[in-house]
């Protein structure tokens, strides 16, 4: 009876220990997916004036306020290797402020949460209306490709707490305009009369270029014939030069100490020589 007891005993214990193994708590997931909530305002400045992407020209003035629907992005630009966040976060409403809300992601091949890379207090930036690295390339010289690819503005250092899978800002986003918009009218300077509507334009200023190619035909029945906006960085006192290509023709203008400032927007008309 008491080896019997004792065997019994045993197999009970040994029962006992699997069970609290099924059991054993498991370290949670770590979380990869963030909801992320900003306010966002213009600058003091008139070069910050321009918040946004969503265009509007009403004489010679150029406005722009939040539209629903537009894109801001997400840099960890304090991370031990800065990057961008998969998604995108959203105005809320129309108008020169807003608020920036949506849901966001580490990206894809990142493992572990996000105090593993940016610390608990972090700092990043925003960027619409494209991530990456501004880009001027492709302009077909309208108003509304400028809104959706080129009217790049900028929020650095914007604090956010984090909390769980919530981001949330410490500080309001104050964005900065990266780019001039300029409203070129092109005539030939011996002929005023012939207004020229180039398939490509070439702007070079001091060591920079931009090149708009393979311009439609359809920029011109937008805007008007002879009319191109494009935008530009801003830069100082450099020497601009533009060519424009008519069929087989090339016009050139060349003026020196040319001033573009970031958030301005400016309408120029060039007498070109062929």
């Amino acid at each position: 009876m008491a080896l019997a007891m004792v065997f019994y005993t045993m197999g009970l214990m040994t029962s006992c220990s699997n069970e609290d193994d099924s059991n054993t708590a498991r370290d949670p997931e770590p979380i990869r997916t963030y909801y992320m909530s900003v306010d966002a305002t213009k600058g003091s400045n008139e070069a910050a004036s321009r918040t946004n992407r969503a265009l509007s020209l009403s004489g010679s003035t150029l406005s722009a306020s939040w539209a629903i629907g537009e894109n801001v992005y997400v840099y960890a630009v304090t991370a031990i290797s800065p990057f961008w966040f998969d998604g995108s976060i959203q105005p809320q409403s129309e108008g020169t402020s807003t608020l920036l809300n949506g849901q966001i992601s580490l990206p894809s091949g990142w493992e572990g949460s996000i105090s593993d890379y940016v610390g608990k207090a972090p700092k990043f930036t925003l960027q619409f209306p494209r991530s990456g690295e501004l880009d001027y390339t492709g302009q077909v010289g309208t108003l509304a490709d400028i809104a959706t690819k080129y009217d790049y503005a900028i929020a650095t250092d914007v604090m956010f707490d984090i909390e769980a899978d919530h981001i949330i800002a410490i500080n309001s986003a104050t964005f900065e305009t990266q780019q001039a918009i300029v409203k070129f009218t092109l005539v030939e300077k011996n002929n005023e009369t012939n207004v020229l509507s180039p398939t490509d334009l070439i702007i070079d200023y001091g060591s920079e270029s931009i090149s708009l190619t393979s311009i439609p035909g359809a920029t011109y029945t937008t805007n008007g014939n002879g009319v191109i906006y494009v935008a530009i960085p801003g830069f100082s006192n450099q020497e601009v030069t533009l060519r424009a290509t008519v069929g087989s023709d090339t016009y050139t203008y060349t003026k020196s100490n040319v001033t573009f400032q970031n958030g301005k927007y400016y309408e120029i008309g060039v007498k070109m020589t062929k």
